[in-house]
């Protein structure tokens, strides 16, 4: 169905947005913008409100899968494409060719931009490097477990020639001063081990290893260690 255009009464096809004739741009054009556009993508991009401002019919698969997180992210690149892409170029997409003049606001978009992306890499650092520290140290902690299984196997040999638990580590005839950077000192007190980590690891408490006697034989729990559970590993917590 064509129509007439509202300046000069011309009969136009209703597709066009300006007048052939007079070059008048009709009512039933609506211009989209570059910079809202960038905005919503910013704002509401989680919900897909760019791509419904863009008359696009996409924008129902963010509703659907805003829950993610994933439309949020794709809206932040999105919005920064969009800034980037020049004016000429977006009106060509989204405009018909239509130009409305050089839009302006880049500037405030981006550093709309930049705030929520500095807080974001907050959060994430403040989760990140906490995990980091903490992984970091039960590795350390790992030699402190290395160094007492020759002691544990001297505990049972101890044990399966004597009937009985060694009173301390001398009766084992082992070194236990330190057996590195990261043990300060292995103790044994009635067949109990208990592990000194070093100060340097920043961890405060003993690794425990307690033994008894069993059907199979002589086994061992690590679950009286006074080091700070998260930095244990699972069969010691």
């Amino acid at each position: 169905m064509n129509k007439h255009c509202s300046n000069c009464g011309t009969e136009l096809q209703a597709q066009l947005p300006k007048c052939t004739s007079c070059g008048e741009i009709q009512d039933s054009f609506h211009y989209k913008s570059r910079i809202a556009a960038a905005t919503l993508a910013l704002f509401a991009g989680i919900f897909g409100g760019h791509r419904f401002y863009l008359g696009q019919w996409r924008g129902v698969f963010y509703l659907l899968f805003f829950w993610t997180y994933i439309p949020w992210l794709v809206g932040l690149v999105e919005a920064v494409v969009f800034l980037c892409t020049s004016q000429k170029s977006w009106n060509q997409k989204y405009n018909q060719g239509i130009s409305a003049g050089s839009e302006k606001g880049t500037v405030v978009v981006v550093f709309a931009c930049i705030f929520p992306a500095v807080a974001i890499l907050g959060i994430l650092a403040a989760i990140a490097i906490p995990a980091y520290q903490d992984y970091t140290t039960r590795a350390k902690l790992v030699e402190s477990h290395v160094s007492a299984i020759a002691v544990k196997q001297a505990v049972e040999s101890y044990a399966a020639e004597y009937q009985d638990w060694p009173l301390d580590a001398a009766e084992l005839e082992l070194n236990t001063q330190s057996k590195g950077d990261l043990v300060d000192l292995i103790e044994v007190d009635k067949g109990v081990v208990y592990i000194t980590p070093a100060a340097a690891i920043g961890v405060s408490g003993y690794i425990i290893y307690v033994p008894s006697n069993s059907e199979s034989g002589i086994t061992w729990s690590c679950k009286e260690s006074t080091v700070e559970a998260k930095f244990l590993p699972q069969e010691c917590r």
